[in-house]
């Protein structure tokens, strides 16, 4: 999907994050990310692990990450946010137009088996709006936006959409790969867009391109699923549908695809200063492309700043970028400098040799 949101009526109002509620998650640091990677597998990915906790850091770029404490499930987190608005006085997930609900997994059914048991938690008598559901991995949040506009250009000017962003990736990861062990954690956003009052999103597209074999110095796909013996991330063997992913590809045109996305965002400033300060609000897949991509990136556009939490908080999928937002609330109000939202990653249904990526401009 490429569409141009100029005309746009959709306006970021809220973010909030559960990422401090140590009844939720728990802190997985390097040390234990060391152990599960050096634990036996049937897979090559995972037949060497991580020397030692250092080695961690300076693979991923992350400390600490997080998963579900024992006992919590992805509802659980659903609920919380809920509460969680409804505190702040925000409203309940019944007080919105729509729920965009994003929680990726290997298997496609994992958000619609949630998506109905928000639809079976709810109070008798409470009419839930219409929940649509994304399996979209990295790029999520972007599309998710995209939908929200659709969903807000004939409302009334009050409606509000609510983007909840749920992600459990523990849950298709093995914790004895090393592509993926030390990167990823846990993270439960809620994001509100209105049509009216907030930040305008003046720019906002997204895009997936194919990535032809030609352009792999080794042969294989990009993304693919398996089911096979994996390392829970408690450490525990299982029999589960887990991703694997071919590093050097997706690091390289990764790289090159963020910085297509926030090209094509930046060009739609209206600042007649070349050297206005921007901030930029990136999805984080790992440390090493992080930093490769801001070097690119300030080489060519000095002017905009990279934000961060990847450190403490690891490739929370689609909820990245609203993880950051909810972090700094300024960041929804105009008076801050102008945003650019930017991300590439999998492309779910096309995962073998697909990489979608997208972008969205708040003045």
């Amino acid at each position: 999907m490429n569409q141009d949101a100029s005309d746009s009526p959709a306006c970021l109002a809220e973010t909030i994050s559960l990422s401090s509620r140590t009844d939720l998650f728990e802190i997985l640091d390097n040390h234990r990310i060391c152990e599960l990677s050096r634990l036996n597998s049937s897979t090559p990915q995972s037949s060497s692990g991580f020397p030692n906790a250092a080695a961690v850091l300076r693979s991923t770029g992350v400390s600490s990450r997080r998963i579900l404490r024992i006992g919590v499930q992805p509802l659980d987190l659903a609920v919380a946010l809920e509460n969680t608005l409804d505190t702040q006085n925000l409203g309940r997930f019944s007080d919105f137009h729509a729920v965009l609900l994003c929680h990726s997994h290997t298997d496609p059914a994992a958000v619609l088996q949630l998506a109905d048991r928000l639809r079976h938690h709810a109070a008798p008598h409470t009419r839930l709006p219409d929940i649509h559901t994304f399996n979209a991995g990295c790029t999520g949040f972007l599309q998710q936006l995209l939908q929200a506009r659709q969903l807000l250009q004939h409302a009334a000017k009050n409606t509000r959409i609510l983007l909840l962003n749920i992600e459990t990736p523990e849950s298709w990861h093995c914790a004895a790969d090393r592509a993926f062990c030390g990167i990823v954690g846990a993270a439960a956003t809620a994001t509100i867009i209105k049509k009216q009052g907030g930040r305008p999103i003046t720019w906002l597209q997204t895009n997936h391109t194919q990535v032809p074999d030609s352009h792999l110095l080794q042969p294989g796909p990009l993304f693919h699923t398996e089911f096979t013996r994996t390392i829970s991330f408690r450490g525990q063997t299982q029999d589960r549908c887990v991703m694997r992913m071919h590093g050097e590809a997706v690091f390289v045109h990764g790289i090159e695809l963020m910085l297509q996305a926030v090209r094509q965002a930046h060009q739609t400033t209206s600042s007649p200063a070349a050297n206005t300060p921007v901030t930029l609000i990136p999805h984080q897949p790992s440390g090493k492309l992080l930093r490769a991509f801001t070097a690119a990136l300030q080489s060519e556009l000095p002017h905009i700043s990279v934000l961060s939490n990847l450190q403490h908080s690891g490739n929370t999928i689609s909820a990245t970028i609203p993880e950051l937002l909810a972090s700094c609330p300024t960041l929804h109000n105009s008076p801050s400098p102008p945003l650019i939202l930017a991300a590439s990653g999998i492309c779910m249904p096309q995962m073998h040799n697909c990489m979608s990526f997208g972008s969205a401009f708040l003045p």
